[in-house]
């Protein structure tokens, strides 16, 4: 009971230091977004919007080693040899290096082709600049890859907090400084690339401070630590690749096909529609080395407990918020940007439901990379990427570009049962129990929703940022009302979770409600 109550506690830190640092990233996106988008104009904001997509995508290509290294950090127990950790971490250094240089040759070799493809016409010599610019960028957050996964997996969650939230502050400062100086698309690419370099040196420092035995080592590196690595690596690498092509290639279909103003517009949707990620996001990031260690030692039955209590809370705060976000969409993006953007608004109607069942089965994403099973994840997205892939094109010429993210919503929506049908096969589990959590949720969001939408045209609205601001709070908070009545009402929260939540904020250990002792 003592070994759970500090796991607990610990989770609780990490979770609030980590959803600390993103509010603060949040808050400075909010604010220096708007006054970039106005300054840059929506064209010039489409080319930013696909060169910042296009090194997303190219960091991701990391052969899973972001998880791998974690989860080896974390598997380091009392008297164990740390000759494989530090091996191991030398890999992800030397890899983020190669990436790093390989990705600026190439984007130098490809430039023409790009240019054409992405129809950057008389912006292509400043978007060129401000592409190597980001490549730096990206090639001095790879170098801080292996510390931070020290951090991450020895669960030293309050320095990539501290360092995190601040590197935010600094960026959105220079950001909005650059711009209102008068500055491109070039010169707001080199204020990132010198943020990404304040926020390596931070977490090296703290990672040497934290764990000074644990530095990378790639000259210890062995034959069988490969193996080991690209088993599960390679697994992972295939998931992201996946969830990269189910979200950012949508922006660069859209830029080929309609050009860099409408994938900026989309692109904003998708910027409000990580306010639903904010909180599970970083829960799930701080229960995923606890899970390891706690695996380890209390066996799969704790395991299983950890997937449904997870996943039942997961699915209780995502799902009615997706709604929520939904019924909100046009007047959100008005109050942020002053004006309306209608691709930003559909693209969260649209991918809204499918952010939020994604988000509710994080924790049994998180059962098969603790369990060393990562390939159950990967069949899934694999399966939605190539539904992705066939629906992209008839939607796109049915739909216009609104088949785009509508295809992604699609492809995710028809894997998702594939993916717990496999899960539960494969592991010897029973479905039923992930069943029973997840379906309340789901039917009230969806009634939520409707009472949402059909009272919005008697609610407060019009064209200001204060009407804006009026319609959001009504029908957000008329949404999310039904919402909480509704799941008080079909019995799906409890007495227990308000003891829970009592609790969790007095930083004790709740009891335990006899009604709720099989979910724990």
């Amino acid at each position: 009971m003592a070994s759970a109550t500090a796991a607990s506690r610990r989770v609780t830190r990490n979770t609030l230091s980590l959803l600390g640092a993103r509010a603060i990233t949040a808050v400075a996106g909010l604010v220096s977004l708007p006054i970039v988008y106005e300054r840059l104009g929506a064209r010039e904001f489409g080319v930013w919007v696909l060169l910042s997509g296009l090194v997303a995508m190219i960091a991701l290509v990391d052969l899973g080693l972001g998880s791998a290294l974690v989860r080896e950090v974390a598997a380091v127990g009392p008297g164990t040899d740390q000759r494989r950790t530090r091996a191991v971490l030398g890999l992800g250094l030397g890899w983020s290096v190669c990436l790093g240089v390989t990705a600026l040759a190439a984007t130098v070799a490809c430039w023409p082709w790009l240019v054409r493809l992405l129809h950057f016409g008389d912006l292509a010599v400043e978007a060129r600049r401000a592409a190597m610019a980001l490549l730096v960028g990206l090639l001095l957050d790879g170098v801080a890859l292996p510390w931070r996964a020290v951090l991450e997996g020895s669960q030293r969650y309050a320095p990539i907090a501290w360092t995190t939230g601040g590197s935010a502050l600094v960026g959105a400062a220079l950001a909005v400084a650059v711009v209102r100086l008068g500055g491109g698309l070039a010169a707001l690419a080199g204020s990132a690339a010198v943020t990404s370099a304040l926020r390596t040196v931070l977490l090296v420092a703290a990672a040497r401070r934290c764990q000074p035995a644990m530095s990378p080592r790639p000259w210890e590196l062995r034959r069988a630590d490969l193996r080991v690595v690209s088993g599960y690596g390679l697994r992972v690498q295939v998931t992201s690749a996946a969830g990269a092509i189910n979200t950012d290639l949508d922006r660069f279909v859209l830029g080929g096909f309609f050009g860099p103003t409408v994938a900026g517009g989309f692109d904003i949707g998708g910027r409000l529609l990580n306010l639903l990620r904010l909180v599970p996001g970083f829960v799930l990031t701080a229960l995923f080395p606890m899970a390891v260690t706690r695996a380890a030692q209390e066996g799969p039955g704790w395991l299983d407990r950890f997937n449904l209590t997870t996943t039942r809370y997961l699915a209780l705060f995502v799902v009615p918020g997706a709604a929520a976000l939904m019924v909100c969409a046009d007047p959100l993006v008005r109050l942020w940007l002053g004006q309306p953007v209608a691709w930003a608004a559909l693209n969260i109607v649209i991918l809204a439901p499918c952010y939020a069942i994604t988000l509710a089965l994080g924790a049994t994403a998180i059962v098969t990379r603790v369990e060393g099973r990562p390939g159950l994840e990967t069949g899934y997205a694999v399966i939605s990427v190539v539904l992705n892939l066939a629906l992209t094109v008839p939607l796109l010429y049915l739909l216009g570009p609104a088949g785009v993210p509508t295809a992604t919503a699609l492809a995710v929506l028809l894997a998702t049962p594939y993916f717990l049908v496999h899960f539960h096969r494969r592991t010897g589990r029973a479905i039923a129990p992930l069943l029973r959590i997840i379906w309340p949720p789901v039917a009230v969001a969806v009634a939520a929703g409707l009472v949402g939408a059909l009272a919005s045209g008697h609610l407060p609205d019009g064209p200001g940022r204060l009407d804006a601001a009026l319609a959001v709070l009504s029908r957000g908070g008329l949404t999310l009302l039904v919402a909480a009545v509704l799941l008080a009402a079909v019995g799906a929260v409890g007495t227990g979770d308000r003891v829970r939540l009592r609790a969790l904020l007095r930083r004790v250990d709740p009891p335990v409600a006899p009604d709720r002792v099989g979910a724990r």
